[in-house]
């Protein structure tokens, strides 16, 4: 599978350098007056200026808390997440929905954090223990918020 694209409004492009380039540690590809190209690990992000921001208030609710429906972000290995995230906080970065489990004991667990760029667009940087478990869900369970319960081997 080749890298992803994405292509994203902005409304400052000098912002929105020193964030991506100096927070998330992206490097800088093709540019042009109104648009970035940005190397997200691996993969293409474009910044590309827009007079108007579009309204992206019309937050949702996962496991209980208000998270943005539209967001992008990266999937990233257990241990490398929680040094970024140990990064994050030594920088002093305001979290947009902090550093937490969410599905504690479910087949879905996994570690998240969004991060809001200086345009207001959401990030959200996750990883799970096995990455397996990106996709899984258990029979029947489909619709159950994290996949559903994971039973451990003593009750089995």
């Amino acid at each position: 599978m080749r890298p992803f694209h994405l292509a994203f409004p902005v409304h400052d492009l000098a912002e929105t350098e020193l964030f991506y380039v100096d927070v998330l540690g992206c490097s800088i590809g093709r540019r042009t007056q109104r648009s970035i190209n940005f190397n997200f690990h691996g993969h293409q992000i474009v910044a590309h200026v827009v007079k108007t921001m579009p309204d992206l208030t019309d937050n949702g609710s996962v496991d209980g808390k208000t998270v943005p429906p539209f967001h992008f972000g990266l999937v990233m290995e257990f241990g490398q997440w929680h040094s970024f995230r140990d990064e994050l906080v030594l920088k002093g970065i305001e979290f947009r929905l902090k550093p937490h489990i969410r599905y504690p004991g479910k087949i879905g667990e996994q570690a998240t954090m969004f991060l809001t760029d200086p345009s207001g667009n959401a990030i959200e940087f996750k990883s799970f223990k096995d990455d397996e478990r990106l996709f899984a869900t258990l029979e029947g369970e489909e619709y159950t918020a994290g996949g559903g319960v994971l039973q451990s081997e003593s009750s089995k």
